[in-house]
């Protein structure tokens, strides 16, 4: 959260929660420095994961010749909801560090009962040979695109509330309406993502993708009542579900694992950019505007993913 959304939503108060319980190492840490190394270690371990996991995602549609990214990315998104509630019944329950380190025993054992489940990499199939600098530009692309939708998701779940409570006067304890709108229907729609991308095609399946986020966002933007904007909200997420899990097949198919690494080092670079931006403009301007910025955003970024992804 924004320390604007969260400085209203505490009522002024700019004391936020003791965060010394994030974390298994954080937890026996009160030192600030040592705090951030063991952030920027779960965070580089966290995001080698999630490349690993689409690699194996990618890995499971080449053998089983079928669509299957979306699926993977809605479990993913029900995986965080489960987390999220176990781990807050962990913390409640036995407290942080020891609910820290419980959680880590029961994934580690987990994690290793599975590991002769998992996949060995193929070689890399679809990329053309003749052209290699324009399957790199198609990668590079699709991580444009695909910060986007990482920069949109940040600016739904941080300055949406904001929004909504100060632009559209929806009542505090309501709060959290439109990212719950968005995140729900992402989800949904991810479940029914592998089927409509079989049957449209990928390219299209982008194009009415990126449409659909440009008008929801456009539609939260102009909306003079809360309703409307949660209605934007939802056709935002409907709109955004599918892109980046077909941005991943893409990449995988194209280049292997090195192929998602660069759409994935791509996306977080336009998300670490976008954000401070956000803030920036909303100061400047409008909170308004954080959506039809992000509204041209996919507009140029879907455009040429779209135009390089035809000569491929």
């Amino acid at each position: 959260m924004s320390d604007c959304a969260f400085w209203q939503q505490t009522g002024g108060s700019r004391r936020r929660p003791d965060t010394s319980d994030d974390g298994v190492l954080a937890t026996f840490t009160h030192v600030p420095f040592v705090f951030a190394l063991v952030l920027l270690v779960l965070g580089l371990a966290g995001n080698t994961m999630d490349v690993a996991m689409n690699a194996q995602a990618v890995e499971a549609e080449r053998s089983s010749e079928r669509a299957l990214m979306s699926s993977f990315h809605a479990m993913w998104s029900l995986g965080g909801l489960t987390g999220a509630v176990l781990g807050g019944l962990l913390v409640k329950n036995a407290g942080g560090s020891l609910g820290a380190l419980i959680a880590v025993v029961l994934l580690s054992a987990l994690f290793e009962a599975n590991q002769g489940k998992l996949l060995a990499a193929g070689p890399p199939h679809g990329t053309v040979a003749a052209r290699p600098l324009s399957a790199k530009w198609l990668l590079i692309v699709a991580g444009l695109l695909a910060g986007v939708c990482m920069s949109t998701d940040a600016a739904v779940r941080d300055w949406s509330p904001l929004y909504l409570t100060g632009n559209l006067a929806l009542d505090l304890g309501y709060s959290g309406v439109g990212y719950g709108a968005f995140a729900s229907s992402m989800a949904l729609c991810r479940l029914a993502g592998d089927r409509v991308r079989t049957s449209v095609g990928e390219r299209q399946l982008l194009a009415i993708s990126a449409c659909l986020a440009i008008i929801g966002l456009a539609i939260v933007a102009f909306a003079k009542v809360a309703p409307i904007a949660l209605s934007g909200f939802v056709l935002l997420g409907i709109g955004v579900a599918n892109i980046f899990p077909t941005l991943l097949s893409m990449a995988g198919r194209r280049g292997g694992a090195s192929g998602i690494v660069v759409v994935f080092a791509t996306g977080y670079l336009i998300a670490l950019a976008a954000a401070p931006s956000f803030g920036t403009l909303a100061e400047a301007t409008s909170l308004a505007n954080i959506y039809l910025l992000l509204a041209a955003m996919f507009a140029l970024a879907g455009t040429a993913a779209l135009h390089i992804a035809s000569r491929n």
